[in-house]
């Protein structure tokens, strides 16, 4: 039975576009530059529908088990000892890689703040990157209050940023150029399948279902709806972004900032320079450094939770110490050896989140259907719907494994 809630729909779903809506948003541009603008959109359109659907498909796990349960919990139940162990590795190898593109980003970042050369960047790209890193990662270490209050200054900063930012650009914004672009070539359906990990690492909001049911109860249609509301919000912020980025930097243009790596301070140069004017430059500068900064906290946050119930780290100042360094350390050390890793990482991410939020959950719920295990909420379609989830969602790990043997065309 659906119990109402009196909380809004609308902090619900904006939690979950705010799960999702982060720098990983600064690799779009870049993985989808060969494909161009009408074929991103028609991309991002089916990624998010496959997304909201795996979403559904956690709810209907979630809504079988009490609230305040989550992923380890339900795999360990309902996959055994094996399904909890490859859900818990599933996650703690998202966390960490998103955390190494992070630091790669704010190495990134400082050097072209610097105005330093990133040809050469070894080692100091990734010197900076872990300083930076790990100055940052001290407001982890002091606790979610000060994670909390810093988050959301950093939200209000970027969103007054990504406006004066669009509003300044659009002075150099070229709509044409978004379905003619200026390039010698014609092909596009075939850079298509390279960029569709990097999509799937974006709409990451699925993590959110648990928390949604722990914060709504059993209000099913304020879950669904913040799921849904929140998740589209992601894709029409998406598309805006990938669509004024198109409209002021060409096709032809993409092709020399894939081949330095992609990386945010690569793509912040071209659109500095392509804009001009010197307030507009620095508020785009400060609005990536934001929204770095927000995901590093926020994804930092989650795994520091992560590691200290792993480890059984308790909350005193040297344990949380000890659980900080086991957090930060590693990423933040490959990425002084790894320092271009940005777009890279993301792609990584985007396969494991197959198995821990498709594949998993594709086989949780094929096991309680066929125990008959109550749930207050099934998805709708029966078996054919969840073997189309599994069958789309597979396409794109695959996608990603053949782009990794240069199997798949890059721009």
């Amino acid at each position: 039975m659906n119990t109402p809630s009196k909380k809004p729909i609308l902090f619900g779903a904006m939690m979950t576009a705010g799960s999702a809506i982060g720098a990983g948003m600064f690799s779009l541009p870049v993985v989808s530059s060969g494909m161009w603008f009408p074929l991103t959109v028609i991309s991002l359109i089916a990624i998010w529908l496959l997304s909201y659907l795996s979403s559904l498909m956690i709810l209907e796990i979630s809504m079988a088990f009490p609230i305040g349960k989550s992923f380890g919990t339900f795999s360990a139940e309902l996959l055994g000892k094996v399904g909890g162990t490859v859900m818990g590795l599933s996650i703690g190898f998202i966390l960490y890689i998103l955390l190494y593109a992070y630091f790669s980003a704010f190495g990134n970042m400082a050097m072209h703040t610097l105005q330093l050369d990133t040809a050469s960047t070894f080692p100091t790209q990734g010197v900076l990157g872990l300083l930076l890193g790990c100055a940052i990662a001290g407001i982890v270490w002091l606790g979610t209050v000060s994670v909390g209050r810093i988050s959301t200054i950093l939200v209000v900063a970027m969103a007054l940023t990504f406006i004066i930012s669009l509003s300044g650009a659009f002075a150099q914004f070229n709509s044409q150029q978004l379905f003619n672009p200026s390039s010698n070539s014609d092909a596009y359906v075939p850079y298509v399948w390279a960029g569709l990990p990097y999509f799937m690492t974006s709409f990451g909001f699925m993590t959110m279902v648990p928390s949604l049911y722990k914060y709504y109860g059993q209000d099913l249609p304020k879950i669904k709806g913040s799921l849904f509301f929140g998740s589209l919000l992601t894709l029409l912020t998406y598309a805006i972004w990938i669509g004024i980025t198109f409209g002021i930097i060409s096709r032809s243009e993409f092709i020399p900032i894939n081949e330095a790596g992609g990386n945010m301070g690569v793509l912040v140069a071209a659109l500095e320079q392509k804009i001009g004017s010197p307030t507009i430059q620095s508020t785009f500068n400060l609005f990536f450094n934001f929204a770095v900064i927000s995901s590093f906290l926020g994804v930092g946050l989650n795994l520091f939770d992560y590691i200290a119930d792993r480890f059984g780290f308790d909350n005193s100042r040297q344990q949380r110490f000890y659980t900080a360094c086991i957090t930060f350390l590693p990423p933040g050390v490959a990425s002084v050896f790894y320092p271009h890793g940005f777009i890279a990482a993301i792609g990584f991410a985007g396969l494991v989140i197959f198995i821990g939020f498709f594949l998993l959950p594709f086989l949780m719920v094929w096991k309680m259907r066929a125990t008959h295990r109550p749930s207050a909420y099934q998805l709708i379609g029966g078996k054919p719907l969840l073997l189309l989830i599994l069958m789309f969602s597979m396409m794109t790990a695959i996608c990603h494994v053949l782009a990794m043997l240069d199997y798949l065309p890059k721009l």
